[in-house]
């Protein structure tokens, strides 16, 4: 009996499926004449874009978690400070909104000549379905200008 059990709870945990992370458009909050300033190199700004999802997709990919649709947002400073943060909805449970912070942290950040460069990538969750948000929120509520 406990052989048939553990052999039903095993096919049951092969069943269930881990989290699939997508990744879709990025927005810039700066003009692209602001971006050309601050010295940002298309090749070099994809290469980093795409460390970024690979290691999140790696990290998350044996975690179960519910659907979820929004942004990661990232802003690189120029002296090589990053920081980042999720507008997930529904918001992600705090220990992955961590790991994916850890994550962006290690990562070496695109080189900024001056200011900041922040960005949002459309990201989902066990979902094909993307946000329908235009943009991603800055923490604060405010817009950046652009000009």
């Amino acid at each position: 009996m406990k052989l048939l059990l553990a052999t039903l709870l095993l096919c049951f945990s092969t069943l269930t499926q881990a989290a699939e992370t997508r990744f879709d458009s990025v927005y810039f909050f700066q003009s692209q004449a602001e971006l050309e300033k601050k010295g940002i190199n298309v090749d070099t700004f994809g290469r980093y874009t795409r460390a970024l999802q690979t290691q999140i997709y790696k990290a998350l990919k044996k975690a179960k978690m519910p659907e979820s649709a929004g942004y990661l947002v990232v802003a690189v400073r120029s002296d090589g400070e990053v920081t980042c943060w999720l507008d997930m909805t529904p918001a992600v449970h705090e220990y992955y909104d961590n790991q994916i912070y850890e994550i962006v942290k290690k990562i070496p950040p695109v080189d900024v000549q001056s200011g900041i460069l922040v960005f949002g990538m459309k990201m989902a969750i066990d979902t094909a379905v993307h946000t329908k948000k235009p943009y991603p929120p800055l923490p604060t509520g405010q817009r950046l200008k652009r000009n």
